[in-house]
């Protein structure tokens, strides 16, 4: 039996599991192959060195999926900036230095990052069949890559401890840097605040976001060499993709409103 609850998210909640392990609680209905992907994933990545929290077994309570990770100790980046006990230069830094460090490391048996992106495409909501058509096109004529990417990664998922931690790889996929970067990007820029986040984080955050977003990608791009534009060509179709996330309307309209902004200035081009 789990005890205390530590935290909770769109998709699950935390529990203490024992005095060193956490369980990590699907909500109901979260399809089995999606847990089995984060819990091979992150074992992946635990593999390859980075710091990331080590699933150790996978458990169905009730009918609800888990993952029983080791406990690790620390706050997130997001948690840290909102109490002040950080500044956005100096995480902004921190967040392209551990991006920038897995990207170096080859995963070619991780699930490709172009196919993840083609089947989201397909079915993402808000776009025509000529919009997604004209986006599958476009991300098929980017590079491939074969580097370990997070796939979700942003404040909420680096944990600072003893060590800085890099948590929740259910994305977590084989591709090219410039994509994941693309991913970080919109999230700073256009994604929701967490529901548990208070009223006053939310506001704060608001206001922080346009400094976090111009430090991380002047930090990432200086530290590895990317240029800007190959990080804006992945924007449109990583933005897609994103729209089949569980995020709430206003995001989706966002986002679908910069894909087509996108298209318009290509045109222009």
């Amino acid at each position: 039996m789990y005890g205390e609850r530590l935290g909770a998210g769109r998709t699950a909640e935390i529990y203490e599991y024992g005095d060193l392990r956490v369980l990590k609680l699907y909500l109901p209905g979260m399809p089995e192959d999606q847990v089995e992907a984060e819990y091979r994933i992150g074992r992946a990545a635990c593999e390859s060195g980075i710091h990331a929290p080590e699933p150790l077994e996978r458990i169905r309570y009730a009918d609800r999926e888990g993952i029983v990770f080791e406990r690790i100790h620390g706050v997130t980046m997001l948690a840290s900036l909102a109490l002040r006990k950080s500044n956005a230069a100096r995480e902004a830094e921190r967040m392209a230095q551990l991006q920038a460090r897995f990207h170096r490391i080859t995963v070619p048996d991780l699930p490709s990052q172009k196919s993840s992106l083609l089947e989201r495409i397909a079915r993402a909501p808000l776009l025509t069949d000529l919009e997604k058509k004209r986006l599958a096109f476009n991300l098929q004529r980017l590079p491939d890559g074969d580097r370990l990417c997070h796939g979700d990664y942003h404040p909420d998922n680096i944990m600072i401890g003893d060590k800085e931690w890099i948590i929740d790889w259910m994305t977590g996929m084989r591709g090219h840097p410039a994509g994941d970067v693309a991913r970080t990007a919109l999230l700073l820029q256009y994604g929701s605040v967490p529901d548990e986040a208070p009223s006053e984080v939310a506001v704060w955050l608001g206001g922080m976001r346009a400094e976090l977003l111009e430090g991380y990608l002047s930090a990432y791009t200086q530290q590895t060499g990317t240029t800007r534009d190959s990080i804006r060509q992945w924007m449109p179709p990583v933005a897609a993709a994103r729209l089949c996330d569980w995020i709430p309307s206003a995001e989706k309209e966002a986002l679908a409103a910069f894909i087509r902004q996108s298209a318009e200035m290509e045109e222009i081009d």
